[in-house]
């Protein structure tokens, strides 16, 4: 089996569990059933499984091949779906992975150099944790509307999750700041939003 196809079917896996679960990472599937559903061989689940949890994208749950999604893993599906001409660290962009034949191409995927462009600098991580806070000490005083609070909280959660990953993505933190940026820059005449706009400017 050539890597594409390898790579093809990690991606596969991955998102039939995140399909199955709808996300939910409390939910325990057997593997062997789920490999079995997308005509993956018996032989090759196991290495799929090996890599994805390796990667920290599954989670092995109970004896005899029963698997959870993890947080990563739900993020790393949920990026993919929302930027499929983009590929993340372990997969290639799901317009590249769904092309049926492929001939005298090559799919690109991070080397050993890119990946590291891509994970989240271990020199800002101190600097996200101040903003972190800071953003918890200051939102209540934001007068933001409702549905822009919650969507605050959403992205504040998806990045302190990210901070706690052992390999946090760059993408995906600053995806979400540039969010609570845009959030922040539209409080009207408020003195806080200069310093979180620019915390937030040093680490994108």
């Amino acid at each position: 089996m050539d890597i594409a196809q390898k790579k093809k079917n990690r991606y596969e896996f991955l998102n039939k569990l995140y399909d199955v679960t709808d996300g939910d990472s409390s939910l325990i599937i057997d593997m062997w059933e789920l490999g079995k559903e997308i005509n993956i061989e018996r032989k090759d689940i196991s290495n799929i499984v090996d890599y994805l949890k390796g990667e920290y994208l599954i989670e092995p749950m109970a004896l005899g091949g029963g698997i959870s999604i993890t947080h990563e893993g739900i993020l790393e599906i949920e990026e993919l779906h929302n930027s499929p001409d983009v590929s993340t660290v372990h997969f290639p962009a799901i317009n590249v992975i769904n092309i049926e034949n492929m001939n005298n191409s090559a799919i690109q995927q991070g080397s050993t150099n890119s990946t590291q462009n891509i994970l989240f600098e271990q020199t800002k991580s101190d600097d996200l944790q101040k903003l972190i806070l800071e953003i918890e000490r200051i939102k209540n005083d934001l007068n933001l509307e409702k549905e822009d609070v919650n969507e605050l909280e959403s992205e504040l959660a998806t990045i302190k999750a990210q901070s706690k990953s052992p390999k946090p993505k760059k993408k995906i933190i600053a995806e979400s700041l540039k969010t609570i940026r845009n959030l922040v820059e539209g409080v009207a005449g408020n003195t806080i939003a200069p310093t979180i706009i620019g915390m937030i400017n040093g680490l994108i």
